[in-house]
């Protein structure tokens, strides 16, 4: 584990070294758990950042409140004199009535072209919009949440037909570090008890995304976009594929515990998860999703800076170090 840090740590020393002309950069939804981190790795760069936020930013003069996102919504002053835009904000993947459908379309979709259509405007050279692996599921598992995301990006891969302006899409697989929510929080809630589980003959394949390595990745997105390189749609990972048993595996590494892990059929496991009417707990935990990073790699000449076993267990660490302290 040490050698592993000490290569993260040089690489990251490495990409903090390359230099890049100062930009001012709206972010989206920077005030989330990706945006927290993104602003900071922004301002490292050197870049100006503006926070463009539903809130008022409480007198912050880097913060502009654009109210709720959607067909509506006023980007001009959060966008004046800016270069380039990171857009994260969303609505999320989560389990919806058919009644609430139109909201993810409303600010996912809507909201996305309402955007970019004032950036085109603004005369903005770059714009980043981070989606997700799910919309390129859209088709074979679809949803509300994929096909708005779906929609999505092609409003902001429209901005490469016009002169001196780049559209570039991330699709992250599952983005993971300590303070994760949804599916990420439950799997370290379960691997910090302790307890064996029966997930040591789960051998699915997995792709995760470390924050760390995501923000990375949009920096140097946005970086190339502003030289009016690297438009198109890519998708964003780890490079390790692990499962399910490797991941509660690498958890309970930073924890200090054991594996504890059982080797339990799937089958066995599935059969009971339906009794329980749990198929589709079942059915996330135990599939597979693979992402490729390869052409993001070779175009942006990139590499992650954190593997996912040193990822995954600092995660885990972090995630103890927290609760003990009441966090």
């Amino acid at each position: 584990m040490t050698s592993l840090l000490s290569s993260a740590s040089a690489r990251a020393e490495t990409e903090k070294s390359i230099s890049a002309p100062a930009a001012r950069i709206v972010v989206t939804g920077a005030t989330g758990f990706i945006g927290r981190r993104l602003v900071v790795v922004l301002r490292e760069r050197g870049h100006a950042v503006v926070e463009a936020g539903r809130r008022p930013g409480g007198g912050d003069p880097s913060s502009v409140h654009v109210g709720e996102i959607g067909a509506a919504t006023d980007w001009r002053e959060a966008l004046s004199g800016a270069d380039a835009v990171v857009h994260l904000a969303g609505l999320a993947h989560r389990d919806t009535g058919a009644g609430d459908d139109d909201a993810y379309f409303e600010i996912n979709d809507r909201g996305t072209e309402r955007l970019t259509k004032a950036a085109e405007e603004a005369g903005i050279r770059a714009m980043v919009l981070v989606s997700s692996i799910f919309a390129k599921l859209a088709e074979v598992r679809p949803s509300a949440y994929a096909r708005s995301k779906l929609l999505s990006e092609a409003h902001v891969l429209r901005l490469n037909e016009h002169s001196g302006q780049t559209g570039i899409v991330l699709r992250p697989s599952l983005v993971y570090a300590h303070n994760a929510a949804a599916n990420w929080r439950r799997l370290q809630r379960l691997a910090a008890t302790g307890l064996p589980l029966p997930f040591g003959a789960i051998r699915n394949r997995r792709s995760l995304c470390a924050v760390e390595n995501l923000c990375s990745a949009i920096v140097a997105s946005v970086e190339a976009g502003l030289r009016g390189e690297g438009g198109g749609s890519y998708e964003i990972a780890d490079e390790e594929i692990v499962s399910l048993a490797d991941i509660i595996a690498y958890l309970r590494e930073g924890m200090g515990m054991s594996k504890r892990l059982v080797p339990v059929a799937p089958s066995a496991l599935e059969f009971v998860a339906r009794l329980a009417g749990k198929s589709h707990v079942a059915a996330t935990l135990f599939s597979d999703i693979v992402v490729d990073p390869a052409d993001f790699i070779k175009t942006f000449d990139w590499r992650p800076p954190v593997t996912t076993p040193e990822g995954v267990a600092r995660s885990g660490r972090e995630f103890i170090a927290a609760r003990r302290a009441g966090a």
